[in-house]
Order: structure tokens, then sequence, then C-alpha cells
């Protein structure tokens, strides 16, 4: 579960982060339209961290589950 979970986050770090940046400036927060870049790639890059490490908890399930289904197989 935590590995589809980790891709549909993924998924969604790339709309999140231009509307982030689309937010800051329309409320203030920022000036320019680099700043408002620069908000929203830093917005990005912590939701894939986010991703990232979701996937890579989900990686020893995966593999037990993996395990468990050859070994009934023989």
């Amino acid at each position: 579960m935590k590995l589809y979970a980790a891709m549909f986050i993924a998924t969604l770090s790339m709309p999140i982060a231009s509307l982030s940046g689309i937010f800051a400036i329309e409320l203030g927060y920022v000036w320019s339209i680099r700043q408002a870049i620069g908000i929203g790639v830093l917005v990005g890059a912590v939701i894939l961290v986010i991703a990232v490490i979701t996937f890579l908890s989900s990686i020893p399930s995966t593999l037990r589950r993996l395990r468990l289904q050859t070994s009934t197989h023989n």
C-alpha cells in the first residue's frame, strides 16, 4: 500500500508545486516570478523527498510478499 501511496504523492508533486508558486505570488508572499518559481521548486522537492522516503519504506514489505509468493509456488 505504501508503494501506491508513494506513486500517488509523486504524481501530485508537480501540480501542487505550481499551485504553491501561484498562490505565493497572488497572496503577496513574494514579489517576482523568480521567487514564485523558487517557492514552487522548493515545495516540489519536499514533496518528492517525502514520496521517495515512502517508497523506500515500502521495499521491505514488498520483498517479504514476493518471497511468500515464490515459496508457495515451490
